[in-house]
């Protein structure tokens, strides 16, 4: 277990809930709205988590600007109102709560949210998603890759996103806002697969 007791309660009780957390967003609220709304739950995907024991909270470390929050976080705010199967607990990383993202490094070292911490009905620490599934990260770097290759007029390939030209980031952020949603399925599908690992 990683995060005490202790800061898991007082992280508790500071977290919102998925409408206070849209009720604070002051970017991309119609984007992560529309993500909502556009992600289903058939028959099969509710028997799947149906299956899962017991109700499991999650401590979700998120902000509205970044867009795997965007994308992500609202299948499982879909899976807690339609089944009841998830609590959602959502605190910012910054600035009262780095020092959770700490205990959960990406593979590369840094801190990358989303961060979903999953809990039993026992507070028993299960496991933890970073950011998103492996699969989607190489869906985005495909797109990342159509993108320099449709502006090769642009600076700034295999450098860090915060470095780039604002006019280039801008271009990048609505390529990979475009794309995300239309493979919402596959998202959907390593996401379950991911807590089928995690949970079952």
């Amino acid at each position: 277990m990683k995060l005490s007791s202790e800061r898991r309660h007082r992280a508790f009780r500071d977290a919102m809930t998925w409408n206070q957390f849209l009720e604070t967003m002051k970017v991309n609220r119609a984007a992560i709205e529309a993500n909502y709304a556009g992600f289903e739950l058939n028959a099969s995907d509710k028997a799947f988590l149906n299956g899962l024991p017991g109700v499991t909270d999650v401590l979700v470390l998120a902000h509205d600007w970044c867009g795997d929050v965007v994308a992500n976080l609202p299948l499982f705010a879909k899976i807690e109102a339609e089944t009841g199967k998830l609590r959602l607990h959502i605190i910012p990383k910054d600035p009262d709560n780095v020092d959770i993202g700490k205990l959960y490094p990406h593979p590369d070292g840094d801190v990358h949210i989303p961060i979903y911490i999953f809990f039993d009905s026992q507070g028993r620490e299960k496991g933890h998603l970073i950011e998103r599934t492996t699969a989607m990260t190489d869906q985005v770097g495909l797109w990342i890759l159509q993108f320099w290759k449709s502006h090769p007029e642009w600076q700034g390939q295999g450098k860090d996103f915060s470095t780039l030209d604002p006019a280039v980031r801008q271009a990048l952020l609505e390529k990979l806002g475009t794309e995300r949603p239309k493979v919402r399925e596959l998202e959907k599908k390593t996401i379950f697969e991911a807590m089928g690992k995690l949970l079952a």
